[in-house]
């Protein structure tokens, strides 16, 4: 154990790419953290986040979940915390920054797992090409974050037609990580309009400066 780490974070590594600016990993509380443009991506406070969502949500092991596609690697949080809750299901793990998926796998234990496979792609270009192929997942989440912002396609009606396409009938779920604060309170509020529009359940939660969405199509 560090002691230091839980006084002072500790740089160990950092990277520029063209899809996020400054990626840093930290060791905080004896643990590596990722922030992107100075956006914490993983650690305790965004498991706390998720967590509180699937307790809003009533996500739990009795969900009939074997396929998951998470859009969005980040460090990593979101992955183990699905994995805790459904171990035997398949990860699909969607990045478009090949650096982000190596960060995940090296600093976050992430490389051997067993339960998800990385594809580095454009989560847009993914979703609209396995809606064409009729693919189809128990659980789609939706985690897409250039450290503070957040990609402008997530809340257009076409890739939203195309999320609901991919969910598992009957019993497919989709979740969605949002933000509601300054430029985000008008477009959160677009947000929960156009599913409710989509689909056929809609609910949502909000904690801190975040606003999560539930969908399903039944």
């Amino acid at each position: 154990m560090n002691i230091w780490s839980y006084i002072f974070p500790q740089k160990i590594a950092e990277f520029h790419t063209p899809y996020n600016e400054h990626i840093r990993i930290n060791v905080e509380h004896d643990e590596p953290k990722l922030l992107v443009n100075g956006s914490p991506q993983s650690g305790r406070y965004i498991r706390w986040l998720w967590k509180k969502a699937f307790r809003t949500f009533h996500i739990s092991k009795h969900f009939p979940v074997s396929k998951i596609l998470m859009l969005g690697v980040g460090g990593g949080t979101a992955i183990k915390l699905l994995h805790e809750t459904f171990p035997g299901a398949h990860i699909t793990a969607i990045d478009i920054d090949s650096q982000m998926i190596d960060i995940a796998k090296f600093y976050f234990h992430l490389d051997n797992s067993g339960y998800v496979s990385f594809v580095q792609e454009d989560a847009n270009k993914f979703v609209r090409q396995e809606a064409k192929k009729h693919k189809h997942y128990d659980m789609v989440i939706v985690d897409l974050f250039t450290g503070y912002v957040i990609p402008r396609f997530v809340t257009e009606i076409s890739f939203l037609q195309a999320l609901k396409e991919i969910i598992s009938r009957p019993v497919g779920v989709c979740i969605f990580n949002y933000l509601r604060e300054l430029q985000y309170a008008e477009k959160s509020n677009m947000l929960f309009g156009r599913l409710k529009r989509i689909f056929s359940y809609v609910s949502d939660f909000s904690i801190e400066n975040n606003r999560f969405f539930f969908t399903s199509i039944v």
